[in-house]
């Protein structure tokens, strides 16, 4: 294991510890992120429900997920939360899942399962969480639950959908990574840390942000700011489609940092890096990381360019969790566990809820709480 970590914790024992870091990060809304299906974000939803005597809040961005699992026609895990959990969800989905709650109000978003509607859970059986279809709905819906009296939200998400992870509606996140990520183990280790990389994308730093006024970012689909300070604006509509326009550009205006606002999508990304020159180095500034609309790979090609990636908001990355399923035969739970977590080494803690395994940095360990599984 390595070394800058506490040892494996012991069974039982690492939903609780998860809970410790969450409870230190002082986090009021926290999406928990699958990077694929059967990553296991909705046992580590539950793990923290069972092990923390604590009233969560449960919401949703849309409705991410089958019922039942395409690769082995089994039922998928439903979450199941404890009688008097704060659900934010929609009519459709209290109707599919045959689950009745004691409803307490209705909230003004409209969805095409129907309304959103918030209630407390019997605590007896599994409901299908589905909620807004926009980051300003489930960022109000997150409020409401934690005005009705939520400790801790939590907020359903997946990798295709980040925005649940967006500073507009969480404080924090927890990344769910699992052996269907990619073909082989090594690769699913990669992946996964090349993800966290991403999502974990630093801030640009104070001097260079404040060259640029925050009604020019409103307005301006891309901004250049040269070596000697100077801002221009991009005469663009949308950056979506212009990526060799907008590295033709940066080479003309001997930029230094290039904003681009809304998403950097997949097609934009290849754009840009054929054009430019590779001798070019440049700082690229994005609005967080969750319009990334391209692979982690992606990002990697970009710092191998000499490209700086930034964000003006940085997402916080509470957590890694692990989950060794793969079909049709699953990984050695240690082993994969142990993988992941020294390949993520100091960046973040690394849990498996369900084998009770739990990897935390010397820092991070020092720093938790106590006593914050009984409020």
């Amino acid at each position: 294991m390595t070394t800058g970590s506490a040892p494996l914790a012991a069974p039982g024992t690492s939903a609780a510890t998860l809970f410790d870091v969450v409870a230190g990060s002082g986090a009021a809304t926290i999406a928990v992120i699958g990077l694929v299906k059967n990553a296991g974000k909705t046992t580590v939803v539950n793990a923290l429900m069972d092990n923390v005597p604590l009233r969560f809040g449960l919401t949703s961005l849309g409705l991410d997920g089958e019922r039942t699992d395409h690769l082995t026609g089994l039922d998928k895990p439903r979450i199941v939360p404890p009688r008097g959990t704060l659900i934010a969800t929609t009519v459709g989905s209290l109707d599919r899942s045959h689950y009745t709650m004691e409803r307490i109000e209705a909230l003004p978003f409209h969805t095409s399962l129907g309304g959103v509607v918030i209630g407390r859970a019997a605590g007896d059986r599994a409901v299908e969480i589905s909620g807004p279809t926009t980051l300003a709905e489930v960022a109000a819906t997150a409020g409401r639950l934690r005005a009705l009296g939520a400790g801790l939200v939590l907020v359903d998400g997946a990798i295709n959908r980040l925005g649940s992870a967006s500073p507009r509606v969480s404080d924090a996140l927890i990344m769910a990574t699992g052996g269907l990520v990619a073909d082989t183990l090594d690769e699913t280790v990669a992946t996964t840390l090349a993800t966290l990389e991403m999502l974990s994308l630093p801030a640009l730093d104070a001097p260079t942000r404040a060259l640029v006024g925050d009604e020019t970012l409103a307005e301006a689909r891309a901004v250049t700011v040269d070596g000697h300070g100077h801002v221009a604006t991009l005469d663009l509509r949308t950056a979506v489609g212009e990526g060799v326009r907008v590295a033709r550009d940066v080479e003309s205006r001997a930029t230094a940092t290039l904003f681009l606002a809304g998403a950097l999508t997949q097609e934009f990304a290849d754009d840009f890096l054929r054009t430019l020159s590779p001798r070019r180095r440049v700082t690229l500034v994005v609005r967080d990381a969750t319009v990334l609309i391209c692979t982690p790979a992606t990002v990697t090609r970009f710092r191998r360019r000499g490209i700086d990636l930034r964000v003006l908001r940085p997402l916080r990355v509470l957590a890694v969790t692990t989950n060794p399923y793969r079909f049709p035969q699953p990984y050695n739970a240690k082993l994969f566990f142990g993988a992941v977590a020294d390949a993520v080494g100091d960046r973040a803690p690394v849990f498996d809820v369900v084998h009770g395994l739990s990897a935390v940095p010397a820092g991070v360990a020092a720093s938790l709480p106590r006593n914050v599984r009984t409020v």
